[in-house]
């Protein structure tokens, strides 16, 4: 998976996530700071990523460990070790 792959991936599971159509994120964007997730569609949105990409996240806070700011994302779907 490269970067732009990882951010339709991204963007499609947060659409589905929040249920909105007009949701696009960028690299630049955190979805928490940015308060387009609340910890309830964080997790919704990180479980259909998983589904949809087959990574598997950590179980520890992913809000802490930067999971929710897209570059580090993006930089975890696309490690292949990940």
């Amino acid at each position: 998976m490269n970067q732009r792959q990882a951010l339709e991936a991204i963007n499609a599971a947060l659409r589905k996530a929040l249920e909105k159509e007009d949701v696009t994120v960028g690299m630049e964007t955190d979805l928490v700071e940015e308060k387009i997730v609340d910890s309830l569609d964080g997790m919704v949105f990180l479980l259909e990523l998983s589904s949809c990409t087959d990574k598997k996240f950590p179980e520890n806070d992913l809000v802490q460990q930067g999971f929710f700011k897209m570059k580090k994302l993006v930089e975890f779907l696309t490690d292949a070790s990940a």
